[in-house]
């Protein structure tokens, strides 16, 4: 057997889940996201990956039911689908939500850091005697924390879904993950800064920290990932009545949202 044979062998005997990340592997090497998506069309005859996933995932289906009943084929190659489509549509909101929430968190940083700066700037035995300024230093110190509990959040919830369906594979290309971590080590240098500033200057000390919040909203996150992924797939598949369903009862939970994803920067607040 030649290895292109063993190699399409091996190719056709993949999971769903396994194909995907076969995927994910090859697309991670570039490192981040615009260079695998450029490397894609310099290719003479461009196809999208799913387009290729799809063809591979219906030839292991069919392979593995070779010689049952039509009927049970086509449900298995069906079946085959849904699961891969729903994968990797998973890991494109992974990475999309990861670039979406780097960007706010970049510009809520500064809006903090200035913040802070233009609270301190006067004398210190001046602003001690000044009400406002301990509010506003209280409001500044308690938002930095929640939005170092959001991106504590986000960590966990990705890997609650990665280890659920990815078999604990990393699903964020390599440069945006590292940016990640970067951006969480930053904001919580500025809540404890912030806390800091907080003690020396005498500000009523902040509610005591919920041990559960992070995973609370840990378990929303998760919905937020899985949810929006499930009905794209059903959608790309033809499926548009169990995708509405899908979208209808994920956007209904959204109509009360927990007071812990609040990030209105502290000079909106204080309108």
């Amino acid at each position: 057997m030649t290895a292109e044979r063993r190699l399409a062998k091996i190719e056709a005997s993949l999971s769903p889940t396994g194909l995907v990340l076969r995927w994910l592997a090859e697309a991670h090497a570039f490192g981040d996201i615009e260079p695998y998506v450029a490397s894609l069309l310099a290719e003479p005859t461009p196809a999208t990956p799913l387009d290729r996933l799809a063809r591979e995932a219906v030839h292991g289906a069919r392979t593995a039911m070779r010689g049952k009943r039509p009927e049970l084929v086509d449900a298995a190659v069906r079946r085959a689908l849904r699961e891969m489509v729903f994968r990797y549509e998973l890991v494109m909101r992974i990475n999309v939500t990861a670039h979406e929430l780097l960007d706010r968190e970049m510009l809520i940083e500064t809006i903090f850091a200035s913040q802070l700066a233009l609270l301190v700037c006067d004398e210190r035995a001046e602003r001690l005697k000044d009400e406002p300024y301990l509010h506003r230093l209280g409001q500044c110190r308690d938002l930095t924390a929640l939005r170092v509990n959001e991106l504590l959040a986000t960590a966990e919830a990705r890997s609650t879904v990665e280890v659920r369906y990815l078999d604990g594979r990393p699903a964020l290309f390599p440069d945006i993950e590292a940016a990640f971590e970067e951006q969480l080590s930053r904001s919580q240098e500025l809540a404890v800064m912030a806390m800091h500033l907080g003690e020396l200057d005498g500000v009523e000390p902040p509610e005591p920290d919920d041990p559960e919040a992070v995973t609370l909203r840990a378990s929303q996150l998760v919905a937020d990932l899985v949810e929006p992924a499930k009905s794209t797939a059903l959608e790309k598949l033809g499926e548009g009545r169990p995708a509405f369903d899908i979208a209808n009862a994920w956007v209904r939970t959204k109509l009360a949202p927990s007071p812990a994803t609040v990030d209105v920067p502290v000079a909106e607040k204080e309108r």
